[in-house]
């Protein structure tokens, strides 16, 4: 894992982790958009998925073969690049825009949410870890049907399907209560579930988390993060 945690004491850290080589350069560019709060759980062999922080936007590309369910590589799959931003409190919202190429084929999908679990643990969706993943998929691939944007809990969720054209997605936090909204104009937000989960209220650690699968070549897939709002407040400009 590699986290940066703002401050003297953090700069200098930070310095001496980039001069080692541990950290990738491109997750503190400066622009735009910054990603200065941000961890980064690297792939498989430093492989598997890659982001970059541009102009318009924070993009996650995919690799053949990355899987964010695993923690190890097996069956022919690796686990992938992750990016993870903590999230502090027991009461908060957090407003998601992004846009995806996702091109038809094999499968493809981009999975990302809110992830909780144990402190400094991989927030992959199968990490052992893990006693709630509130999250979205969009995803594509094999057949037409499969372009789609899904929206669930874990463990036990039945899956809702959203228009793939939603514009907003809204997770939201009061105490042991986790819901979810979308908006297709930005204005108007329409429920999708609300879920009672007292089980998270002694979990030490709570993170907004991207990750995602292909099942074969992605043929440029990615997913492009265009605003990410905690509390109003804006995060990526």
């Amino acid at each position: 894992m590699k986290r940066v945690k703002t401050g003297s004491l953090a700069a200098l850290a930070l310095a001496a982790a980039l001069a080692a080589g541990c950290i990738s350069p491109a997750m503190f560019k400066k622009g735009a958009y910054a990603m200065d709060d941000w961890e980064t759980w690297t792939g498989w062999n430093d492989a598997y998925g890659s982001h970059e922080v541009a102009p318009d936007g924070v993009y996650y590309r995919l690799t053949e073969r990355q899987d964010d369910t695993r923690d190890m590589a097996s069956d022919g799959y690796s686990p992938g690049l992750i990016l993870s931003r903590e999230l502090l409190g027991a009461n908060w919202t957090l407003d998601l825009e992004a846009d995806f190429k996702i091109p038809p084929g094999q499968v493809k999908r981009f999975s990302y949410g809110i992830w909780e679990g144990g402190d400094s643990s991989r927030p992959s969706i199968g990490n052992a870890s893990a006693v709630l993943k509130v999250m979205a998929q969009r995803q594509n691939g094999p057949r037409p049907q499969d372009d789609a944007l899904l929206v669930f809990y874990l463990p036990g969720g039945k899956p809702f399907s959203l228009p793939v054209k939603t514009r907003v997605l809204r997770f939201q936090r009061a105490g042991n209560f986790f819901s979810v909204f979308y908006s297709l104009n930005r204005k108007k937000f329409l429920p999708v579930f609300r879920l009672d989960a007292r089980a998270v209220a002694n979990v030490p650690s709570q993170k907004f988390f991207i990750g995602g699968f292909a099942g074969g070549d992605p043929e440029g897939a990615y997913a492009r993060l265009t605003s990410l709002k905690i509390n109003g407040e804006e995060t990526l400009r």
